[in-house]
């Protein structure tokens, strides 16, 4: 056997096997914590983005359902509502200032003053045929991502335009996870006084 000298000490091969093994599982655990770190925000973020989609696309109809205008006030029609049912909504704003929203030779909307709710065959909301809220789907398995139902002045369904005066709107919004967890939903509600009623 040999002697060991001064200044030869060392490690021995199982003293760092066992020293590599210690790190690795050090290293592994810093990991998982970390990962876990990332997972939470990314929910977190996931939820954050479906709610502020959600709450744009109806701050954005609120304010247009509010100020939804007859389509010819100055010639008598107080009609707000050109076209309504569970899943649409036709009206105007009088964007103009010349007291309609519809044009009297043709009787269509006026350039720009017609706006539509309607849904694309997915059952996503449309806003004048374009897409209202990139994240929309449906949640609650109806088929829809957009539903109104149609009230008076008590909080009464009802069925006739002109006795609407409350618009409850529901907006659902779906948005994907990028880890392949399931989507985080959320579902909006708010209820519209007509203005012009």
């Amino acid at each position: 056997m040999r002697r060991r000298l001064a200044g030869e000490d060392g490690f021995t091969l199982p003293e760092a096997l066992v020293a590599l093994v210690i790190t690795a599982a050090v290293l592994f655990a810093l990991y998982a914590v970390f990962d876990a770190g990332v997972r939470v925000f990314g929910a977190g973020r996931d939820r954050a983005e479906a709610v502020q989609a959600a709450r744009l696309g109806l701050a954005r109809m609120e304010r247009e359902i509010r100020a939804a205008y007859p389509r010819a006030r100055a010639d008598g029609d107080t009609t707000l509502l050109a076209d309504f049912g569970e899943d649409r909504l036709a009206f105007g704003n009088d964007l103009n200032g010349n007291r309609r929203t519809v044009d009297p030779a043709t009787g269509l909307a006026e350039a720009g003053e017609g706006i539509s709710y309607t849904l694309d065959p997915s059952g996503a909301p449309l806003r004048n045929g374009r897409l209202l809220v990139e994240s929309a789907g449906d949640v609650d398995g109806d088929g829809r991502a957009l539903t109104f139902e149609y009230l008076d002045a008590n909080g009464d369904q009802v069925g006739d335009e002109e006795s609407v005066s409350l618009v409850r709107v529901v907006l659902e919004v779906s948005v994907d996870n990028e880890s392949g967890r399931e989507p985080v939903e959320r579902v909006l509600r708010t209820v519209v006084a007509l203005r012009n009623r």
